[in-house]
């Protein structure tokens, strides 16, 4: 029977290739004729939807749509607060060297800059710079040799090996469906003027057969009440969702990582039991990722020989990123928004909207330092009456870290930070506080690289002439020696090394030391 190795797969992934590309969305956009004229813009936003993407050879096709929301101020008496909102559809290739079909990719859009002016009162320019960070991984069977058959007087030789293995991925989507009824305080609602929905990972764990995720998603409305002065009013709503994602292969002794983007959002308001436009009927969709990892002790074949037989040994090199572990914190940003000089002072505030920005990231031992910005951006009321409503911004820089036990310098991270909660109060008439919690995740990879045993096959046609051999030979234990080494320089094996010379521990032995090896040790 010829040599064979004996071989068990198991499943691992790899990143194949990342890169970041900035797009440029622009478009000229009409006003509604329903909508009053443009007098003034108070300030466009815009969101990144992610509508599919497919993997092609060496590149990625994204396609997806820039919502953009404007608010402005409306070329009418008393210059009310009013709104447009338009969709941008968009298509972009993003050239990733080496990837393939049916590899998995992951889609991370970020807007780095929004631009809106006025071309007249009825026609806006939007123009839109976004990121998009584009990451392809191949998830595949990794061989690995355990043991050797077809030769009785086979010598192994193994090494552990310890990482951890994909159990199960999957990706699906969710919808949410929630009936918000507006505080009786509240004034009824008029027309929403801008929502934004973000979602919050609150705990996520693996019990049998799936993926169990607990989070929130958090709802703030700018809307004017159905009254003659048409008031501006804010409104928050948080909705607790519970999850999950099946994952077969999935027990509660493995780890995970989730990730939970929100898709498209619809939002009508209709007459509650009183007949008031106090409700909200809210449908969004959920897209979730769901990756399982176990861990793996594999006793690997690192290199063999035979005695008695001339066996060749073939190594390849293996490329594989693997799971470290994760971690999760919070903290909270206190920090003041002052009007910029000869700006309207404040006499009311509206709304406050905070977007995270990390500029970079560090990874020490057992922790991720994040550096970033945090956008902030205020809708407020002035006592101007000819300028009523106005806006400012503040860029507010932020340092922050996760503790991720195994963290390592030179490994790498996906970190995900989110706003959990934003609360403000007015200082005085050119000061808001703001009051921040953030709320960071961060994912730890390593990358490995291996080489394993992928072959075995026997030399025939060459034999050893025992005759050709010395009785005895004494050999000098050189630097970097080892048993192993020796025993397969010389054709024969540990067990009779260590026998022969009575040595006591195998796995240490010194340079100078002699070595006694007989011939019919080494022919036998």
């Amino acid at each position: 029977m010829p040599a064979e190795l004996v071989k068990n797969p198991y499943k691992v992934c790899r990143i194949i290739g990342e890169n970041v590309f900035s797009t440029v969305v622009e478009d000229d956009i009409n006003v509604p004729d329903v909508n009053p004229d443009v007098y003034r813009i108070i300030e466009p936003n815009a969101v990144v939807l992610i509508k599919d993407c497919e993997v092609l050879t060496d590149k990625v096709l994204v396609n997806g749509q820039v919502l953009i929301n404007v608010l402005y101020a409306a070329e009418v008496e008393g210059r009310p607060l009013s709104s447009i909102d338009i969709s941008v559809n968009f298509s972009q290739s993003v050239e990733i060297p080496g990837v393939k079909p049916r590899m998995k990719e992951s889609i991370n859009a970020l807007i780095q800059h929004i631009d809106c002016s006025m071309i007249n009162s009825r026609k806006l320019n939007i123009r839109v710079i976004m990121d998009l960070r584009c990451k392809v991984e191949e998830i595949f069977e990794l061989s690995i040799a355990s043991d050797v058959r077809g030769l009785s007087d086979i010598q192994i030789l193994r090494e552990q090996c310890s990482f951890k293995q994909l159990a199960g991925y999957n990706r699906d989507q969710y919808e949410i469906s929630e009936k918000i009824n507006l505080e009786e305080e509240k004034p009824e609602i008029s027309r929403i003027l801008r929502s934004n929905v973000r979602n919050l990972i609150k705990e996520d764990k693996v019990v049998d057969g799936r993926v169990e995720i607990n989070g929130v998603l958090g709802v703030d409305m700018l809307y004017t009440s159905l009254d003659e002065n048409n008031t501006v009013n804010y409104m928050e709503y948080e909705i607790p969702y519970a999850q999950y994602i099946e994952i077969p292969e999935a027990d509660r002794s493995m780890e995970c990582v989730t990730d939970v983007t929100v898709g498209q959002i619809f939002m009508d308001v209709e007459e509650n039991e009183t007949g008031e436009r106090k409700k909200i009927n809210l449908n969004s969709i959920l897209n979730v990722t769901a990756k399982v990892f176990k861990s793996a002790e594999v006793d690997a074949v690192s290199d063999a020989y035979s005695p008695s037989n001339v066996i060749e040994i073939g190594k390849d090199q293996v490329n594989m990123n693997e799971f470290v572990g994760k971690g999760h914190s919070n903290t909270v940003v206190k920090e003041s928004m002052s009007v910029k000089h000869g700006d309207p002072e404040i006499e009311k505030v509206c709304s406050v909207s905070v977007t995270p920005v990390i500029n970079e990231t560090k990874i020490m031992d057992d922790k991720v330092v994040m550096e970033g910005i945090l956008d902030c951006r205020a809708i407020y009321m002035t006592s101007y009456s000819a300028e009523p409503m106005c806006s400012l911004s503040e860029q507010i820089p932020f340092r922050h870290y996760v503790d991720v036990v195994g963290a390592k310098l030179g490994m790498y991270n996906s970190i995900k930070v989110n706003i959990d909660n934003v609360s403000f109060s007015l200082m005085n008439s050119t000061m808001i506080e703001l009051r921040v919690v953030l709320s960071a995740i961060a994912d730890i990879w390593k990358h490995i690289e291996k080489k394993l045993v992928n072959r075995i096959e026997e030399v025939e046609g060459i034999n050893f002439d025992p005759n050709r051999i010395p009785a005895v030979t004494i050999y000098i234990v050189q630097k970097g020696d080892t048993l192993w080494s020796i025993a397969k320089r010389y054709n024969t094996t540990v067990d009779a090394l260590v026998k022969m010379n009575n040595i006591e521990n195998p796995s240490k032995i010194y340079a100078g030391q002699q070595i006694m090896i007989l011939k019919s040790v080494r022919v036998g």
